[in-house]
């Protein structure tokens, strides 16, 4: 998602590489061999990700699966150049890999489980250099890709503990690392308080992971909500009890489409995703005048915010 305010952007992980499924499937149905080494399409990433991205003061990263961190070293190093990373310290400790992010380390941010929100604790704020976003992480988690009964499988599960001498090569090598969602506020220009509010997740959680808390809510209400419709079925109560809690005017549904499939071609939905179930679920806890979407891919979609038309 590209996020845009005025002149200012925020980005969040951006990706449009989309290897096949042969080269990005689970090792384990490799009969246990490392897998085939996974690259960043630049052809894609230069038609695809719009040139006021350029200038994106901010990356949040929710997790380090290679569908969420593959693109961000090719999109930091050579056209959002001065955008700072946030994410969980294995974000961090997976793109000091990239030798020009190493160089300039301070344009990755971990941020730890303790200073991250929850539904009982508000979390702490973190501001864009530019002033124009600030945003808290809050600990959430990742559905399951696949259920069967009680037991899920989540693929490259797990966390990196260290600085990474370079950047992962195959697909189960980007690791899931500490999930987070984020609660985004777009700041005025002239007094800095909140114009607009946005919940951003990049995979379904298991109730209550990913909620905000009580008094982050009470102080100013969601306008945007956009929320991932990948493997929420294998999820109970997911987006119901989140929507209940958010309370959003307006819903984008996203991650949806193939992560198989290049974006330069007509898009096709994952088939992880059962979007007519979670359009049930919108239609079941959201009030009949909230709206909601589910666009295609490098669509636009604009809003009103509290100080301007």
């Amino acid at each position: 998602m590209l996020v845009e305010w005025g002149e200012h952007a925020l980005l969040t992980a951006p990706f449009f590489s989309n290897p096949s499924f042969p080269i990005a499937r689970p090792s384990v149905l490799q009969w246990l061999r490392s897998g085939p080494r996974i690259t960043v399409d630049s052809t894609a990433i230069e038609r695809l990700l719009p040139r006021s991205a350029d200038h994106a003061s901010v990356i949040l990263v929710g997790h380090g699966h290679y569908d969420h961190l593959l693109d961000v070293p090719y999109i930091a190093t050579r056209r959002a150049k001065s955008a700072v990373i946030f994410g969980g310290p294995s974000i961090r400790h997976m793109l000091m890999g990239d030798p020009v992010l190493r160089s300039n380390s301070r344009r990755l941010v971990a941020i730890p489980l303790e200073m991250a929100g929850d539904a009982t604790r508000d979390g702490d704020w973190h501001y864009s250099a530019d002033s124009a976003f600030r945003f808290i992480a809050l600990v959430a988690g990742h559905a399951p890709i696949l259920t069967i009964g009680n037991w899920g499988y989540t693929f490259a599960a797990g966390a990196v503990s260290t600085d990474l001498d370079s950047l992962p090569q195959t697909a189960a090598e980007w690791k899931l690392g500490e999930p987070y969602a984020f609660l985004i506020d777009v700041l005025s220009d002239s007094t800095r308080t909140t114009v607009f509010r946005i919940y951003f997740e990049d995979a379904p959680s298991e109730p209550p992971l990913g909620f905000p808390s009580a008094s982050v809510l009470a102080a100013r209400n969601v306008d945007l909500a956009i929320l991932c419709a990948a493997t929420s079925s294998n999820v109970a109560a997911t987006p119901d009890s989140l929507l209940r809690v958010l309370k959003p005017a307006a819903v984008i549904v996203t991650h949806w489409e193939s992560f198989f499939r290049s974006q330069l071609l007509p898009q096709a939905k994952s088939r992880v995703t059962d979007l007519r179930l979670f359009s049930r679920s919108l239609r079941r806890s959201l009030p009949p005048h909230t709206g909601w979407i589910v666009p295609l891919p490098h669509e636009t979609v604009r809003f009103r915010t509290s100080d301007r038309p």
